[in-house]
């Protein structure tokens, strides 16, 4: 069943990033406990006695003089044998497979990861108490909440909504944005982990501003409905003070001084009508990292956590772990969104001989943080190039991270989005560029507003196929719907199969984002 309305309503280039080194090797992560009261396989139990059997003879074999050590049978034993991941909340038996529509191969979540992140689904249609928040890093279209954007509106309308939720203190960038918040600011010096392959002390978004008196940021709300703010900020040894005001007005004054380093939060009422939100520094030096938009205390948060020109190693290099636990202690996310690899594509070498390896430990980092969260990866879109005049192809590396990252997430137990199978495939951005309205920008990577709803419909519209599997596994009724046709990729490719015109498209300039 589609419970979502996908009819709902051009960013430069990212600047080039460096090539990244090539990875330490890192292990898949491995799933979790076995279900309790599953009982003990025979197989598994014969494959061990095999396996000690071996390590016997090989014993004898090399000093035939001793006897059998007990300690070889326990060599079986600690073996590391592959277990199921944790059960689902829910409490109602699965319903047998064979009466449930078949999977979609442009959502894939073999190992029910998503489970946990469908429970609390549910209890918030139930009209349950909570905030269900979901994390979703990504790279430009992220940064400017294009598909993100359509992908919150959609869910709070759904779910419920929470908030606007996090924005960073200040535009990184001057295509930053974060729908329903319009921002503007002064005096910030600005860092973000954008082509650092070294850890730094960063936001839940993944940038830091340190401002003294005389800079500020003023946030102007689309709508008058939000109840609180928070403001994260890092907190020092030495640090300085900032306050926090609604329609001009002083709500909240905070020092940063501690005696340690430390991601620290300032909640803040707002009272009614607050439509303009700023925060200055009003005294030393401080570092602040996000402002996070709430309203009440039931429904759905969508975080847009993009920097421009990010890839896979922000999430599995930079960001320091102890300063990012804390963050994602405090936010709690019920699912946590990969979705890099349209930079990444620039570099076909590494593609091919790190970009796996990278990923996994994006992925092992995020399980040593939050090892309850459920982790999806979402593809990159089609990424097209210039062959010619009038030629546009797609980059032949965007099919190789997709891949790559299909077989991670199955082999890491992730769910897995394949934005770019959904959207089209080969040769997607070639039609895009020639629809009217057009629906990706001359730089061929970055969709317009039209385009974005596009993904985000798609996007949702597997994701709700996907709940309502679930619902059905758990005895929960679907109202009944048409028949999809059953494994067969989402297009949208015959709407915009234009022929290319005679005509050389130029490309957009390219803006350079600072990394500092």
């Amino acid at each position: 069943m589609a419970i979502f309305n996908l009819s709902d309503p051009s960013i430069p280039g990212p600047p080039p990033i460096p090539d990244p080194p090539a990875p330490d090797p890192v292990e898949p992560h491995a799933p979790g406990p076995q279900e309790p009261g599953s009982r003990f396989p025979l197989k598994t139990a014969l494959a061990i006695g095999v396996v000690a059997a071996l390590l016997t003879a090989w014993h004898l074999k090399v000093d035939p003089g001793k006897g059998l050590d007990p300690a070889i049978v326990a060599d079986a034993f600690r073996l590391h044998w592959p277990a199921r991941p944790a059960p689902p909340v829910p409490t109602q038996p699965r319903r047998n497979s064979a009466n449930l529509p078949p999977p979609s191969p442009i959502f894939v979540d073999d190992s029910n990861n998503l489970d946990p992140f469908f429970a609390q689904l549910w209890k918030l249609e139930q009209n349950q108490a909570g905030v269900v928040t979901i994390l979703h890093y990504g790279d430009s279209p992220t940064t400017a909440d294009l598909i993100t954007g359509d992908i919150r509106a959609q869910l709070q309308a759904r779910f419920g909504d929470a908030g606007r939720g996090y924005t960073l203190v200040a535009k990184p960038w001057a295509w930053y944005s974060h729908r329903g918040v319009d921002m503007s600011s002064s005096g910030w010096k600005l860092r973000t982990g954008v082509g650092l392959i070294r850890e730094g002390v960063y936001g839940l978004g993944g940038a830091a501003f340190e401002g003294k008196p005389g800079a500020w940021s003023k946030f102007h709300l689309a709508r008058a409905d939000q109840t609180a703010v928070q403001i994260e900020y890092l907190a020092r040894p030495g640090g300085g003070s900032f306050t926090v005001s609604a329609n001009g007005n002083q709500i909240a004054a905070q020092s940063t001084a501690a005696d340690s380093q430390a991601a620290a939060f300032l909640t803040a009422e707002l009272p009614a009508e607050t439509q303009i939100v700023s925060v200055q520094p009003s005294a030393g030096s401080v570092t602040l990292f996000g402002v996070d938009f709430r309203r009440g205390a039931n429904g759905l948060l969508y975080d847009s956590l993009g920097l421009n020109g990010a890839t896979t190693s922000v999430l599995a290099r930079v960001m320091q772990p102890d300063i990012w636990k804390q963050e994602l202690d405090h936010a709690d996310p019920a699912l946590i969104v990969i979705n890099y690899g349209s930079n990444e594509s620039s570099f076909s070498k590494w593609v091919a001989t790190g970009y796996a390896n990278e990923l996994r430990m994006a992925i092992d980092r995020i399980r040593r943080l939050a090892p309850n969260t459920p982790i999806l990866i979402m593809s990159p879109m089609d990424r097209g190039e210039r062959t010619g005049l009038d030629d546009i192809q797609t980059m032949s590396t965007i099919p190789e991270i997709v891949a790559i990252q299909r077989q991670v997430a199955a082999q890491t137990h992730c769910a897995f989005f394949d934005t770019y199978d959904a959207m089209g495939s080969s040769g997607t951005m070639a039609r895009w560029y020639e629809a009217s309205p057009r629906l990706v920008t001359a730089d061929l990577l970055h969709p317009t507003p039209q385009g974005a709803t596009i993904v985000a419909g798609l996007f949702l519209q597997q994701l709700s196929l996907r709940y309502d599997r679930w619902k059905m596994q758990h005895g929960i009724a679907v109202p009944a719907v048409p028949a999809a046709p059953a494994l067969k990729p989402a297009r949208v490719r015959a709407a915009f199969d234009a022929p290319h015109n005679a005509s050389r498209a130029s490309r957009q300039p390219g803006i350079q984002a600072s990394t500092k």
